[in-house]
């Protein structure tokens, strides 16, 4: 297994980092819990959670591992997360989660799902930063961190407004979404924060679709999964490729391609993603260009739905704008389009943007009648 140090935080963390959001049988607690603790046996020391993950049972899974495991507290490192804004509703969702884990702390401690830009200028308004700070000073939590799905330098603005007290951050980043989300990880990684990836899988995409990805491959590799998480662990601002694992067999593959990881150099990574930009003609790259919209049309969250049309169907990518952007009347957003045409200029695979929107407003009328 690999380690690195945790930003500023002294922690050393192992590279490989367990996701608790895809246990297969999450109502099965004895059995989940052996994952976590195969993850552990074979050298991961990182273990993420959060309420509601896997029908509200991730958290559960967790604490009964812990247990189980009978190891030194310090030889883990455990986060979650909240979504509460108020001090008094941050203590009580930091509260239940170490109940639920079966511990007297937090190592890393998120400010939950910031997805758009004014997500946390709204939340510090209700003391979102002063109850975090609160629990950090009475040792329920070791360190303060942020999970957002922002994009492009909008993340550099979020980091600004933490205040200096955000010691790491959760993304989405992958080979799919690179110049999505790499100015937000090089922003973190200016600051000295540890930086998470999750869905470094792409959400399982890049997995269930090796045939689609087979050119991330190099001989040496066994599958895909090689691959993908070698490009993740290959970007110098990444202390924590999070990997969700379903079961055992899950976490004994995924630490088997940690184990054959070979960094990549930088022009490798430059190269992939001009390989994608050429060969995935049909497949939005995230690249950004379209960005600058006159309606102010979230044009980059739109075509990541659409790829998930692409790969799942209609219902897929309505369901990626619903729980991943937060974006669910997605026909309203859409008609604010005044047809100027400019996404589809500063396009780099000249994508029939316009065209896709139509596709999005059709499938969500046919999605909401059912």
């Amino acid at each position: 297994m690999l380690y690195k140090e945790f930003g500023r935080t002294g922690k050393i963390v192992s590279r490989l980092g367990m996701g608790g959001m895809r246990f297969e049988e999450p109502h099965k607690t004895e059995k989940m819990a052996e994952v976590v603790i195969r993850a552990y046996e074979l050298g991961i020391n990182f273990f993420d959670t959060a309420p509601s993950y896997c029908d509200d049972q991730s958290e559960t899974i967790y604490g009964y591992a812990f247990k189980e495991m009978k190891k030194p507290r310090e030889s883990f490192y455990v986060c979650s997360k909240t979504m509460e804004d108020t001090p008094k509703k941050i203590r009580e969702a930091c509260m239940r989660s170490l109940d639920r884990l079966g511990l007297d702390y937090l190592d890393f401690y998120y400010v939950w799902c910031l997805v758009h830009p004014d997500d946390l200028p709204k939340r510090k308004k209700n003391g979102v930063l002063e109850g975090f700070k609160q629990l950090k000073e009475e040792g329920l939590i070791k360190h303060i961190c942020v999970s957002t799905h922002l994009e492009h330098q909008k993340i550099a603005e979020m980091l600004d407004q933490g205040e200096g007290l955000f010691e790491g951050m959760l993304i989405g980043l992958s080979v799919i979404n690179f110049p999505l989300r790499y100015p937000g990880v090089k922003e973190a990684g200016k600051r000295n924060l540890g930086v998470v990836t999750m869905n470094t899988l792409g959400g399982g995409i890049i997995t269930q679709h090796p045939e689609r990805f087979s050119f991330l491959m190099k001989k040496s590799d066994k599958s895909v999964l090689d691959s993908a998480i070698r490009f993740n662990l290959s970007i110098p601002e990444v202390t924590v490729a999070l990997v969700g694992f379903r079961n055992v067999q899950d976490v004994e593959t995924a630490v088997e391609s940690v184990n054959r990881f070979q960094q990549m150099e930088w022009s490798e990574i430059e190269a992939l993603q001009e390989h994608i930009a050429k060969v995935q003609h049909d497949f939005c790259t995230q690249c950004g260009y379209c960005s600058e919209c006159p309606a102010d049309i979230p044009i980059v969250r739109l075509m990541d739905a659409y790829n998930y049309k692409l790969l799942f169907g209609p219902e897929s990518a309505i369901d990626r704008l619903k729980w991943h952007w937060w974006t669910e009347d997605i026909k309203s957003i859409i008609e604010k389009c005044i047809q100027c045409r400019h996404c589809e200029e500063e396009c780099t695979q000249s994508l029939p943007i316009l065209q896709r929107f139509k596709e999005l407003c059709e499938d969500y009328e046919k999605v909401k009648k059912k």
